[in-house]
């Protein structure tokens, strides 16, 4: 059975803890419990516990060290993606990798999709490249390594998509973005470049 229901609860009880923030796209947010204050950062420091090496002993109080791609492997891991999923402290791992599997043959766990090409649906994960190198889905793997952010999908309808993120405003949030009549993403906010189906 796909995991896509599992994740998507794991991404709203991480949210739910986290105190339910928001960013809305008429401009209204509501702030969720920050990942420094007592209570959160030790659950950020459960994310990096399951990363391990040299994060395990982090927490959300080492705040110069970006936790969004530990929360997202977090979750895959508690959705039971098992070994189907490339854990990382870095969104790149997994980009990278869906992106390779888009051009291989038999069936893969995770598929990168340009952004115009690909519908995202609950469950999937759009991802942003950030920072000063730019990045397009042509040449993610080429670049090996970059400042990247993913969000996992959790809910479509009405011309919306709602995504949930770890590290987004220093808490787990939701976020609004826009979509065509395709389902196709077309928020300009954040530099997208990259959707994972996400068939695990």
């Amino acid at each position: 059975m796909p995991i896509s229901n599992k994740l998507i609860e794991t991404a709203r009880a991480e949210w739910e803890f986290f105190g339910r923030g928001e960013i809305n796209l008429d401009g209204t947010e509501k702030q969720g419990r920050k990942e420094y204050v007592d209570g959160a950062y030790q659950r950020v420091g459960d994310y990096w516990k399951f990363i391990g090496g040299p994060h395990k002993n982090l927490t959300g109080k080492d705040r110069g060290t970006p936790w969004s791609a530990a929360f997202i492997s977090f979750c895959f891991n508690e959705a039971g993606a098992a070994a189907k999923f490339p854990y990382s402290a870095g969104h790149a791992t997994y980009i990278n990798a869906a992106i390779k599997n888009a051009g291989a043959s038999g069936a893969k766990p995770i598929i990168g999709h340009k952004v115009k090409d690909y519908s995202p649906k609950p469950g999937d994960l759009i991802g942003y490249w950030r920072g000063a190198t730019k990045v397009s889905y042509e040449t993610a793997r080429q670049i090996g390594w970059y400042e990247s952010h993913t969000d996992i999908v959790v809910e479509i309808g009405n011309g919306f998509l709602y995504s949930i993120g770890g590290n987004v405003r220093h808490s787990v949030t939701r976020s609004q973005f826009k979509i065509d009549a395709n389902g196709r993403l077309t928020d300009k906010s954040q530099n997208w470049f990259v959707v994972i189906e996400n068939k695990i």
